[in-house]
């Protein structure tokens, strides 16, 4: 009965190092990759220890924020956005998302009017789907814009 006890000790201890060693290894990632990105900005009151939260906004209105990969996820986002306005707080915004790879994938919510579009794009600015390429060719100019933006503030491959 003595050895089993020791085997189950051993197993306990051997997933005890295993859960522990992937917590490590995925904070210290999430750290690396989103770290320098929050370097700069301010706290966001949403944010919270697990999943922390940062905004920034430049001096031209311009509103940043990184959102920290939630607990042993490996999906956060960075954003950026047009200033808001006192009679819309809904504007044109990017999102990108780092990949574990090192690559990115970017989305735009835009508005035109009373409509919204989440839509997928690639790096030069282009849509991803062909049935969203019409949208995106009537805001391109915004797209672009806040491409540049996100390329002037983390330095992100865009075309």
């Amino acid at each position: 009965m003595r050895k089993g006890r020791k085997t189950a000790v051993k197993a306990l201890l051997c997933a005890a190092a295993v859960f522990i060693l992937i917590n490590v290894c995925w904070y210290v990632w999430r750290l690396t990759k989103y770290g320098p990105c929050s370097r700069g900005m301010d706290e966001n009151s949403f944010s919270s220890w697990i999943v922390p939260r940062y905004l920034y906004t430049d001096a031209e209105g311009y509103d940043y924020s990184v959102k920290y990969p939630g607990y042993l996820s490996l999906t956060g986002n960075l954003c950026v956005s047009f200033p808001v306005s006192d009679d819309n707080y809904f504007t044109d915004c990017l999102i990108i998302w780092p990949k574990v790879s090192g690559d990115y994938e970017y989305g735009v919510i835009l508005s035109e009017g009373d409509e919204s579009y989440q839509i997928y794009i690639h790096a030069d600015g282009s849509a991803v789907n062909p049935e969203d390429s019409a949208v995106v060719t009537r805001k391109q100019d915004d797209i672009h814009t806040l491409l540049q933006k996100a390329e002037e503030m983390w330095n992100l491959p865009v075309k």
